[in-house]
């Protein structure tokens, strides 16, 4: 049975799955200047501090105060959720022909292909082993030394996975 492609939702804030801007999300925290706070919020995903920022006029002030700051990175984590609308290793084989010296592409080079053509959403295990078709003891030792070399970072997705990403 094929699957529909309609409109993908982030679980939880029933936002289509496009990636938000930090200037749109000033201009609803702007809303608060004029008695309506959380408007940022709920554009970033945040429903329940949304509501609370709604009744409490952001906490009185002070968590919009606080929020005039970190907008950029509750922007930065819900577009880390949005997944990408591009198909799985489109525009990787650029990205592999980019680094290829004299034609050999090392593993290592084609992890850091990979974390670049990903970005800040980083990568999984399961997505290098499907993308750049090497053995897992490969890739491990790979990441390994790349995490050694601060070229890679590891870190959590906010649903647990372990993400490596470019520093």
């Amino acid at each position: 049975m094929p699957r529909k492609t309609a409109v993908t939702t982030l679980p939880g804030n029933g936002f289509p799955g496009k990636k938000r801007e930090v200037g749109v999300a000033y201009l609803l925290w702007l809303a608060c200047l004029f008695g309506v706070s959380g408007l940022h919020r709920f554009y970033v995903g945040r429903w329940k501090t949304g509501v609370l920022w709604l009744v409490t006029w952001g906490l009185f002030g002070v968590g919009n105060l606080i929020d005039l700051f970190r907008i950029p990175e509750h922007v930065r984590v819900f577009n880390l959720q949005v997944p990408s609308s591009e198909p799985p290793g489109s525009t990787m084989k650029q990205s592999l022909k980019d680094v290829s010296i004299g034609g050999a592409i090392s593993p290592e080079q084609r992890i850091l292909a990979l974390a670049r053509h990903r970005g800040a959403r980083g990568f999984t295990m399961n997505d290098a082993l499907v993308e750049l078709q090497l053995p897992s003891n490969v890739i491990r030792k790979e990441l390994e030394n790349l995490m050694e070399l601060d070229c890679i970072q590891v870190t959590n997705d906010l649903e647990g996975r372990i993400i490596y990403r470019e520093p």
